[in-house]
């Protein structure tokens, strides 16, 4: 008497087994556009992939590189290597500096002795390459500011704007930076985030 239920139950299940290969492919599918969404996001708003141009950032940085930075929730502080883009006519770039000090804070630098002070205090300059005008190779870009400088005391002073950081190449004679009328004072509207992984060679930063 039980042999009808059985052998319905015996069908339904070859029926389940013909059907399996073709679920599991759409499940397979289904959890790969939910994994390339969720990158798409991480990359977005959380995480992001930009290549370093020029030589402005050496010895930290090499021309080429690729850094993985971080973006959300993300404020500058001294001492990041920070990712902004620069709006020009001709084009938007994307430059990577360091920052020296964040909005109300005073920065001085003294030309002649290549000393920076923040609010008074000496900034321990230790990612800085220096170079002489004796050196084979400074870069198209001098030593002296072009804003906020005293040429007689060859010091640069200046406080700097509430919202904004001022940022320099740890390849001082050779980085166009927060010294230069081109870029000033950075709005961290602008800043894209920290730095946080050098890609290759592999160097994770704090």
């Amino acid at each position: 008497m039980n042999s009808e239920p059985n052998l319905i139950r015996k069908d339904n299940a070859k029926e389940q087994k013909k059907q399996s290969p073709l679920a599991t492919a759409f499940e397979y599918l289904e959890l790969l556009a939910w994994a390339i969404f969720a990158v798409m996001m991480l990359f977005t708003f959380v995480f992001r992939l930009c290549r370093v141009d020029g030589n402005s950032m050496e010895n930290s940085f090499a021309n080429g590189e690729n850094l993985l930075i971080w973006s959300i929730g993300y404020t500058p502080e001294q001492d990041d290597v920070v990712v902004f883009h620069l709006p020009e006519k001709e084009g938007e770039r994307t430059l990577v500096k360091r920052v020296i000090a964040t909005g109300g804070q005073n920065v001085t630098i003294n030309f002649q002795t290549k000393e920076i002070l923040v609010d008074g205090v000496r900034y321990e300059d230790s990612h800085a390459v220096l170079k002489s005008f004796s050196d084979e190779f400074i870069g198209r870009y001098t030593l002296f500011a072009e804003h906020n400088y005293d040429s007689d005391q060859k010091i640069f002073s200046a406080t700097v704007p509430d919202g904004h950081v001022f940022v320099m190449g740890d390849n001082r004679n050779n980085s166009k930076d927060s010294r230069d009328l081109d870029i000033g004072f950075v709005d961290e509207r602008c800043v894209l985030g920290r730095a946080i992984v050098r890609v290759f060679p592999f160097t994770i930063y704090p």
